[in-house]
């Protein structure tokens, strides 16, 4: 197992290992990172224990009689998924997982499951963010989500907005929060937000959702772009 182990030590995902019992026995540098805890401090529980993963309508996935780890070791296909989580410090972390069975030589042969993982949350958050908007374009006409836009072309608000404030508005339309945005463009958090508060005040909303809801729908956002 230690070979096995060794060729886990230097990937770029985070790995664990369980065994039929579904206890923990590896857990890698990358995992650390991403989760928070140590080998020593996840050896020996139960997966289930250290991750308590949930799904996007937030039931609990991880647990005793986990059906990716009991279809897995029964010979089964498990597909990647993208699984809810926290990490040792309680921040929340979506991580996209995929699975596989090894088998195992030695005096006790038999089999292992292995995760790989790596996080997605950014991902995550932008596309949340993202169908957050798209839905609130179709659901809501501009006269319901914005009663106080003055009629204004859309060619006018488009020469107000600085080519700043465009790369500011396409990234919130991504989902981006302030500091992402700052360290895409290389400015500052208070600049980014100055920006932010110009785009608003030019479209007379009130929120940045509001801000890209309007855009996307005077065209100064592309659907399919986001």
């Amino acid at each position: 197992m230690n070979s096995l182990f060794q060729a886990f030590a230097n990937t770029a995902d985070g790995v664990l290992i369980i065994n039929q019992d579904h206890d923990i026995i590896y857990w890698n540098r990358v995992a650390e990172e991403i989760l928070g805890y140590t080998h020593d401090e996840a050896a020996g529980l139960s997966c289930h224990q250290i991750l308590k993963g949930r799904d996007h309508q937030g039931q609990l996935l991880c647990h005793k009689y986990c059906r990716v780890a009991v279809t897995a070791f029964n010979g089964g296909t498990v597909k990647n998924n993208d699984i809810c989580l926290r990490t040792k410090s309680g921040d929340v972390r979506w991580i996209n997982m995929s699975t596989f069975i090894l088998p195992t030589n030695g005096a006790k042969p038999g089999q292992v499951l292995v995760h790989l993982f790596r996080d997605v949350t950014t991902k995550k958050q932008n596309e949340q963010f993202v169908n957050q908007v798209l839905a609130a374009a179709k659901q809501l006409g501009r006269r319901e989500l914005f009663p106080a836009v003055p009629s204004v072309s859309v060619e006018q608000h488009h020469a107000d907005l600085t080519d700043r404030e465009h790369e500011i508005l396409t990234h919130l339309a991504q989902g981006f929060s302030t500091d992402d945005i700052a360290r895409s463009l290389s400015i500052s958090p208070a600049t980014t937000r100055n920006h932010i508060r110009n785009i608003l005040q030019k479209f007379q909303v009130h929120s940045r959702l509001e801000a890209v809801v309007y855009a996307i729908e005077e065209g100064l956002i592309i659907k399919s772009r986001i």
